[in-house]
C-alpha cells in the first residue's frame, strides 16, 4: 500500500529516449525548428521600408549632434516615455553612424536581438530535455509563436530594438541566475544582463525580483546567502541609479491603479487580450484562444507544482511566466485607459506577450511525458496554438501589404519635403513645423532617405 500511495502522488515519468519514437536525425530537427528564423527574415526583407516612423524621429536630434560633433551624454542617457533607455539608444546611434541612418538596418539589428532571445529560450528547452524525454522537434511551436508575424510592428520597425534587446537581456539574466545556483561564477553574467536590461526597456527592472526568487528557491544545489546578498545589493544600486532624476510620464488618457481598481472587468479583459496577443487574427479571437489555454493551464500548473522533478524541469519557463505576470501591473497602470484592445494593436509588445503561450505549452509538454491523459490535453492546446499562429501570420501579412505602400509613399514625400505643402508632411510627423526641421537635419547630414545624394537642403539656401 505505501508503494501504491507514493506512485499515485508522484506518477512515474517515462524514460524512453525521444529518439526511440521519433527517428529523425538531430541535425534535421534543429534545421526544422529554426526555420521560422529564416521565414521572418524574408518577411523583413520583403516589407520593411527605409523611412523613419513614429518614435524613430526622437533619435534625429541626437544624430544631428553626433554628425556635427556636439554629441553629449544627455543624447544617450535619456528617458523615453516611462523607460530610461541608454543601452538601445547607444546601439541605435552606432547603427545610424555605420549606415547613415538606414532604419531597415536597424530593423535587422532588432531582429537579431529577437533571435538572440529565442536562442536563450532554446537553452531553457535544452534544460527541460535533460530531465524529460522530449524531442528537439517539439520546440517548433515556440519560434513559430515568438517570431510570428503578429508582432509585425516590432519586426518591421527598427525602434522595436528597445524591446527586443531588453527582452533578450532579461532572458539572459534568468539563465545566468539559474546557472549561478549551480556555479557561482555565473552570478556576474546574470547581474550584468540584469543591469543592461534595466536600462533597455521599461520592464527590464523586473529581472531583479525574478532573479532573486531563482536564487532563493534553487532547483539544484544549495541556497547561497552570499549570492542573494550580492544580487540584492546590485538590484538596489541599479534601481537607485535608474530613478535618480526620473520624471513621471504623464498621459492624456485615464491611468493609475485607482482607475484599474475601479474597472476590474476591463482590467481582466485587457490582461486576457495582452497575454494572448501573439495569437489570432483579431482581438476577440486572441482572447478566446487565450481563455481556452488558461483553462487548460490552471490544472496543469497545479500538477507541475506537486512534482519536484517537473518543477525542476520547467523552472526556466516558470521564471519566464513570472516575469510576464510581473509586467501586468505597470502595464495596466499606464495603458488600461487606451481600451482593452490596445495591447493587440500595439503589436510591438507581442514578443513579450508571446512568453505566455510559450510557457503554457512547455508546461503541458512536460506533463505529456508523465501520463497519456495529459497528452490529450497537450493535443487540444496544440490545435489552439496552431489556429492562433496561423491567424497571427495572416494578420501580419495583411498588415504588411497595406503598410508597405503607405510607408513607401511617405518616403517619397519626405524626400521632397521642400516643395510639398504642409498637408502632405503629416504622413511622417504630426507637427508640420517640427517635421520640416527634422527633415532638414536629415537632409543636411545626408541621413536616411537623403544619404548618397546631393545636399539639397544646403542647395535650397
Amino acid at each position: 500500500m505505501p508503494l501504491r500511495k507514493a506512485t499515485a502522488e508522484s506518477p512515474r515519468i517515462e524514460r524512453r529516449p525521444a529518439a526511440a519514437w521519433l527517428p529523425i536525425p538531430e541535425s534535421v530537427q534543429l534545421a526544422i525548428v529554426f526555420l521560422p528564423v529564416l521565414v521572418t527574415l524574408l518577411y523583413i526583407r520583403a516589407f520593411a521600408v527605409d523611412v523613419p516612423f513614429q518614435d524613430q524621429w526622437a533619435v534625429v536630434p541626437a544624430l544631428m549632434h553626433m554628425e556635427s560633433g556636439h554629441l553629449h551624454w544627455g543624447d544617450i542617457y535619456r528617458q523615453h516615455n516611462e523607460a530610461v533607455v541608454p543601452v538601445p539608444m547607444a546601439l541605435m546611434m552606432l547603427v545610424a553612424k555605420a549606415t547613415h541612418y538606414d532604419v531597415i538596418a536597424e530593423a535587422y539589428v532588432a531582429y537579431a536581438c529577437l533571435v538572440g532571445a529565442l536562442v536563450v529560450l532554446f537553452a531553457f528547452f535544452r534544460r527541460v530535455q535533460r530531465t524529460l524525454p522530449i524531442p528537439t522537434l517539439a520546440f517548433l511551436p515556440i519560434p513559430a509563436i515568438f517570431l510570428g508575424w503578429r508582432g509585425h510592428e516590432g519586426i518591421l520597425w527598427g525602434f522595436g530594438l528597445t524591446i527586443d534587446l531588453g527582452l533578450m537581456l532579461v532572458l539572459l539574466a534568468i539563465w545566468g541566475a539559474i546557472r549561478a545556483t549551480e556555479s557561482a561564477r555565473f552570478i556576474w553574467l546574470a547581474i550584468a544582463a540584469a543591469v543592461l536590461a534595466a536600462f533597455s526597456f521599461g520592464s527590464g527592472l523586473l529581472a531583479w525580483p525574478v532573479g532573486l526568487a531563482i536564487l532563493t528557491f534553487p532547483a539544484e544545489g544549495r541556497r547561497s546567502q552570499r549570492l542573494m546578498l550580492l544580487w540584492t545589493a546590485a538590484a538596489v544600486a541599479c534601481t537607485a541609479v535608474y530613478f535618480n532624476g526620473y520624471m513621471i510620464h504623464r498621459v492624456p488618457w485615464p491611468s493609475g491603479f485607482g482607475y484599474v481598481l475601479a474597472h476590474p472587468v476591463l482590467a481582466a479583459q485587457y490582461v486576457l487580450v495582452y497575454t494572448g496577443a501573439a495569437l489570432g487574427a483579431t482581438p476577440s479571437t486572441d482572447a478566446r484562444i487565450n481563455l481556452a489555454l488558461i483553462l487548460l493551464f490552471l490544472p496543469a500548473a497545479w500538477a507541475v507544482a506537486r512534482s519536484a522533478e517537473l518543477r525542476k524541469a520547467v523552472l526556466p519557463f516558470a521564471a519566464v511566466l513570472a516575469f510576464l505576470l510581473l509586467t501586468l501591473a505597470p502595464l495596466l497602470n499606464s495603458r488600461l485607459g487606451l481600451g482593452v484592445d490596445q495591447p493587440y494593436y500595439a503589436s510591438r509588445y507581442v514578443s513579450i506577450a508571446a512568453l505566455w503561450p510559450v510557457g503554457i505549452y512547455v508546461c503541458l509538454l512536460a506533463l505529456a511525458c508523465r501520463s497519456k491523459g495529459w497528452r490529450y490535453v497537450l493535443g487540444i492546446a496544440f490545435v489552439l496554438l496552431c489556429a492562433g499562429i496561423a491567424g497571427g501570420y495572416r494578420e501580419g501579412l495583411a498588415y504588411a501589404r497595406i503598410d508597405q505602400p503607405k510607408k513607401a509613399a511617405c518616403r517619397e514625400i519626405l524626400k521632397n519635403y521642400r516643395v510639398l505643402d504642409d498637408g502632405h508632411l503629416l504622413c511622417f510627423y504630426p507637427d508640420v513645423e517640427v517635421g520640416r526641421r527634422l527633415a532638414f537635419w536629415l537632409d543636411e547630414y545626408h541621413l536616411s532617405v537623403f544619404r548618397g545624394g546631393t545636399n539639397s537642403a544646403m542647395a535650397s539656401k
